[in-house]
Parts: C-alpha cells; structure tokens; sequence
C-alpha cells in the first residue's frame, strides 16, 4: 500500500493534481543539491507529456545539504526546472522515512489500487519507467 505523503513541511504547486482519472502514481524523490536529478525531470516531463491525466506525479524534496533546506531557494529551482506536480519538502524526512527512502532521484510508481509496482533509485531507473508504467496503464 503507498505510503501516506503527509508531514511534508510545505506542499508547492498544490492545485496540480490529477489523482480522478489517474491509473498510476508516480512518487519521485529528489533534491535540489542532486545534478542527476535535474537531468531526469526533464525525462520525467516527458512521460507526463506521454501519459497525460492517466498519471499521477507527486515530487518530494529530500534535502541532502544545508542549502536544501531553504523554502525559496528550493522555489527557484523549481521555477527553473519547469517543475508543475506537487512538490513535498520534506525538511524533516517524514516522508522518506516513511517510505525507507534514503536516495535521490529515487522513482515508486503505484498502480491504481495503490500496491508497489516498481520502485529503482539512481538516474539510469529512467530508461525503465515507460515501459513500467505502460504496464500499468
């Protein structure tokens, strides 16, 4: 069962779901001090761009270094990163340690009734989430 993405210390971009018509959820992990992560947004754009309402994106801010904690610095790559899912800071790792999450990026994906259907941390688990979530869908 997924995990509950409450405890989040702020939820930016709140307004951006699409859980009603979603047939998986996408959990991806994340931080603003993680150059891979910023390559694999622009791969995860694509997938939102090829799935559309069908999936569910939730973004969730892992801080790794002191300047990860900042609200606004983490805002700023946000903006710069074109990033428009929900995105969890997750200041006090609540989240991650909810899921036993200790990597960035880190990708979950779960399927409509909620049951862990994939799970792969580091920047090459990409090459494997359209085929993942296809499966889903």
């Amino acid at each position: 069962m997924m995990p509950s993405l409450s405890g989040a210390t702020k939820i930016l971009n709140r307004e951006n779901t699409y859980e009603e018509n979603a047939k998986a959820t996408l959990v991806y992990f994340w931080s603003m001090s993680c150059s891979e992560c910023a390559h694999s947004i622009k791969n995860l754009k694509e997938l939102e761009r090829i799935f559309g309402d069908r999936l569910t994106v939730h973004a969730i801010h892992m801080p790794r270094e002191e300047s990860d904690y900042s609200e606004e610095l983490v805002k700023e790559k946000i903006k710069q990163l074109g990033l428009i899912y929900p995105v969890y800071l997750d200041n006090e790792l609540k989240i991650s340690d909810r899921f036993g999450n200790k990597f960035v990026p880190a990708y979950y994906i779960f399927d409509q009734q909620q049951q862990l259907r994939f799970f792969k941390a580091g920047y090459f688990a990409l090459k494997l989430l359209q085929q993942k979530i296809e499966r889903i869908i």
